[in-house]
């Protein structure tokens, strides 16, 4: 598994000189000065692309890390990629046995630990085979601008789309 990265990344560049791509173990979507940030996996990203490219028009600092490999975690990659911003959301669509978040945001909060401080709360979506819309993610930075503006966070583990 300590091997792996490099094999990822071998790979990848074998697959950009074939056909003009270049893959990485995540990929940053104007995160490089973001303030807000929403960390996913999967499909969900190009909903997400949409309302930071709707935001960024507003003028509000948003947006998107996907992770494209999830073992080997790719934390020091991610930690880089989140250090200026004051409050991220971790998109999971599983819930952990433990109570305490999903699997993706575990990982996360592990990573960042000890390093830069930046607010986290987890968001739990597609429970049931739901969708996530615009609506759900534009609600997630609604929430990400008042936790970044207050610095407080209750409950950090949130449900999308759930019926109550």
């Amino acid at each position: 598994m300590s091997q792996a990265s490099g094999v990822i990344m071998e790979v990848a560049q074998e697959f950009n000189e074939k056909f003009g791509r270049l893959y990485s173990l995540i990929e940053a979507y104007k995160v490089h000065d973001a303030e807000l940030a929403i960390v996913a996996i999967g499909s969900t990203c190009g909903t997400a692309k949409v309302v930071v490219d709707e935001l960024r028009a507003k003028g509000v600092k948003a947006g998107l890390l996907k992770i494209r490999t999830f073992r080997p975690f790719p934390e020091d990659d991610i930690a880089v990629a989140l250090l200026k911003c004051k409050a991220v959301a971790v998109l999971d669509r599983a819930e952990g046995f433990s109570a305490t978040g999903g699997p993706l945001y575990r990982e996360v909060k592990a990573g960042l630990l000890g390093r830069e401080k930046v607010l986290v709360s987890n968001y739990i979506y597609g429970l049931g085979g739901r969708d996530i819309g615009l609506d759900d993610i534009r609600l997630v930075y609604k929430d990400l601008a008042k936790i970044a503006e207050t610095g407080k966070m209750k409950p950090p583990i949130k449900y999308l789309g759930v019926r109550e």
